[in-house]
């Protein structure tokens, strides 16, 4: 009997799973894209995350620092032989020096972390009011040892998601969710058409929060 349940039990989730692929199926996709991420346009990314919200604190902080740091050297000019000015000050340019030496380091441990990945795809599927991007798996990887296939939720975002942000750079989209997500969309794997599709969605549903880096002069 408890079988019987567990069967039938397994049979209408499979039933509701197909449903729900049906459905996401039924959506148009105003734009669909499948693409590669280099190492380097990862750096790219990683560093245009980096200089939306990390450097911005690390200007404020290194300003606070080097002012308490000024005080400190002024107390030494008066009174060298303090022991506590010189400690102080040595702690205010060992902060400075962590500052901007912690977003360097992350990012070169990041880069390797990631560096096996290159040859992984994606697809982006951009629609009306959201998008989703989905990992393809390599085809001695879509089945398991009971050959069924192996699926991996595709990462939906709605457009009015809090703390989503679009940056548009010369080779690729970033979108970076919550501070603490970073997507990479290379135009590279793009026809010119999509570009415009996809930017002209960005402009229009984010307003703000989409922004275009200004092109560096050649």
């Amino acid at each position: 009997m408890k079988d019987d349940i567990k069967k039938v039990s397994k049979e209408m989730m499979e039933i509701e799973n197909e449903a729900r692929q049906q459905l996401d199926q039924e959506e148009h996709a105003i734009a669909i894209v499948e693409y590669d991420i280099k190492n380097t346009e990862e750096g790219e990314a990683f560093s245009a995350f980096q200089k939306k919200y990390v450097f911005k604190q690390n200007i404020l902080k290194t300003v606070i620092f080097a002012l308490i740091g000024i005080i400190f050297a002024i107390r030494i000019a008066f009174q060298p032989e303090n022991a506590v000015y010189w400690i102080g000050l040595v702690i205010c340019l060992a902060a400075i020096f962590i500052f901007w030496y912690n977003p360097h380091r992350i990012k070169k441990t990041l880069m390797q972390s990631l560096k096996p990945l290159e040859d992984d795809r994606y697809i982006f599927k951009l629609y009306d009011y959201k998008f989703s991007i989905e990992t393809v798996l390599p085809e001695d990887e879509r089945y398991d040892e009971e050959g069924k296939e192996i699926k991996i939720p595709p990462r939906v975002v709605q457009f009015d998601d809090i703390g989503l942000k679009i940056i548009e750079k010369e080779k690729m989209f970033v979108l970076l969710l919550k501070k603490d997500t970073i997507y990479v969309l290379p135009k590279r794997c793009m026809e010119d058409y999509q570009i415009q599709i996809v930017k002209k969605t960005f402009e229009s549903k984010l307003g703000d929060d989409f922004e275009v880096e200004k092109l560096k002069k050649k």
